[in-house]
C-alpha cells in the first residue's frame, strides 16, 4: 500500500469518528461532472443543527483550480439534496508534518 494511501486510510477513520460518517457513491458525483470526496459524514453544530462536513484530504500542497471548482459543485449538490448546512475542507497529510499526520 503506497503512504499516500495509508494516510488517507488513517485520515478518514479519524473523520469518521467525528460523527455520522456519509459514504456517497462515486457514480453519482461523476454522473453530474461533480468532484470525488475522500471523507464526509454529519455532525451537529452549537446550534445542534445538523452539518454536512466534507474532508478533501491531501498529500500535495493544494488541489488544482479544477478539482476545487468540482469539490464546490460536489458541496452545493449535497447541501441541497440533503437539504443542509455544509462545510469543505481540504485537509494537507504529510508524513513528515507530525501535526497533519494521523
Amino acid at each position: 500500500m503506497r503512504q499516500g494511501d495509508i494516510i488517507e486510510a488513517n485520515a478518514t477513520a479519524f473523520y469518521h469518528k467525528q460523527g455520522i460518517p456519509v459514504l456517497v457513491a462515486e457514480v453519482l458525483l461523476r454522473s453530474y461532472n461533480l468532484g470525488q470526496i475522500d471523507v464526509c459524514y454529519l455532525k451537529k453544530n452549537k446550534n445542534e443543527s445538523w452539518v454536512l462536513k466534507i474532508i478533501e484530504i491531501k498529500s500535495s500542497i493544494y488541489p488544482s483550480p479544477k478539482q476545487y471548482q468540482r469539490l464546490k459543485r460536489t458541496q452545493d449538490y449535497l447541501s441541497k439534496i440533503l437539504e443542509l448546512e455544509s462545510n469543505l475542507e481540504v485537509k494537507f497529510c504529510q508524513k513528515a508534518d507530525h501535526s497533519l499526520s494521523f
